[in-house]
């Protein structure tokens, strides 16, 4: 494994950071730490969004950093080297404002082509038409079983809007590959629906929010595979392979096994923190991650123990208050909701009443066998 090289110093969480890396194939990539903020009052840190620079036949860009923050990623592409003008393909990695919030902006100063997940045209636009449950039937298929109030997604609607004006140039399938890069693709549903991580080299995995250091990405919902089944597009809309937790081990599984001899991890976040980069083998973090959930379904029902607990009472008795603070307290009920979703359709809890998420431990442990089914022979 090469060393990074650092281009511009940031802060101690690799905010404004840039980094450069040289594959074992000679194959350059910069990493800018992109600002993103928050204005929760959370004390926690995500640190920046990754985004990172391939250099080649066409200038590539994988993510574009959180929405309204162009004007601070174009300083750091020029001290990196490059003009956002000479940009010619970009990457997504999913959906969210914070991977694919700058993406119109750069698409107008460069024209650059979109390589995204074949879902990703469905999930930036809007269904006017469509119901089916939906908490917030009027925002775009990304979106539409959004649980944050409207304090926080005010400001995610001029992004939705723009976003939805975009047209996907070339639609990756799974295990598709660059034909100028040695670049190959895995479609890993779970985060979202449309979440891919690029191989590079057979070395790198750019890994997005599916594959993090220190931290783990909130699972979609189960749920949101009924709200959104009518909108996703053909390969997906036949049975639930692309929302919920049992999705994400999936992916996480085919990365521990897909990826076993890739030597680092660029993740979408906390490349770098507290002042030391995070070298990770994918395969061995996914491994750890999908231990993590094992753990946490486990501890939810020692949680509930005996009694019929909401989202919200689980959610203080597993997440420290630092978590729950702000805009904490929906993601903490939503990563509660995903565990329960698991157990639920594994035996292991039963809802006492479904409409308010209310549920109760069966006395079951169906799911210590599931998790058993991803270990590999020398164990999780």
């Amino acid at each position: 494994m090469h060393k990074f090289e650092i281009v511009q110093q940031g802060k101690a969480n690799g905010e404004g950071l840039i980094l450069f890396y040289r594959t074992g194939n000679g194959t350059e990539i910069y990493c800018l730490g992109v600002p993103l903020h928050y204005a929760s009052g959370e004390d926690w840190d995500l640190g920046p969004s990754w985004c990172y620079v391939i250099p080649g036949k066409k200038l590539t860009l994988v993510d574009t950093g959180q929405f309204d923050k162009y004007d601070l990623l174009k300083p750091m592409l020029k001290r990196a080297g490059f003009e956002v003008k000479d940009i010619g393909r970009i990457i997504v990695t999913h959906g969210h404002e914070d991977h694919d919030g700058n993406l119109t902006d750069i698409i107008k100063a460069s024209g650059a082509e979109i390589w995204a997940h074949f879902a990703y045209q469905n999930m930036v636009a809007y269904y006017p038409g469509i119901d089916d449950g939906a908490n917030r039937p009027d925002f775009p298929g990304s979106c539409r079983n959004c649980l944050m109030p409207d304090e926080f997604n005010k400001n995610c609607r001029r992004y939705q809007s723009e976003r939805s004006l975009i047209k996907i140039d070339h639609p990756v399938k799974d295990g598709e590959l660059l034909p100028d890069l040695k670049v190959r693709f895995m479609q890993t549903p779970g985060h979202s629906p449309d979440s891919i991580c690029a191989v590079l080299d057979e070395e790198i995995v750019f890994g997005g929010d599916t594959l993090l250091p220190t931290i783990t990405p909130h699972p979609s919902l189960m749920l949101e595979y009924l709200v959104n089944r009518r909108v996703l597009p053909e390969g997906y809309g036949g049975r639930n392979d692309a929302y919920g937790l049992a999705a994400y081990i999936n992916s996480l599984h085919r990365i521990e096994v897909e990826c076993a001899n890739v030597d680092l991890l660029l993740p979408g976040h906390r490349l770098y923190e507290h002042e030391s980069i995070n070298y990770l083998k994918p395969a061995e973090r996914a491994r750890e991650v999908i231990y993590f959930h094992r753990e946490r379904c486990e501890n939810i029902l020692k949680i509930l123990g005996g009694r019929v607990l909401n989202l919200e009472e689980i959610s203080v008795e597993l997440f420290p208050p630092r978590l729950r603070k702000g805009w904490g307290k929906y993601m903490a009920r939503r990563e509660v909701m995903s565990h329960l979703e698991l157990l639920a359709e594994l035996g292991d809890i039963a809802w006492t009443d479904g409409n308010n998420f209310v549920s109760r431990a069966t006395g079951a442990r169906e799911y210590n066998k599931y998790f058993d089914k991803f270990r590999l022979k020398e164990g999780i």
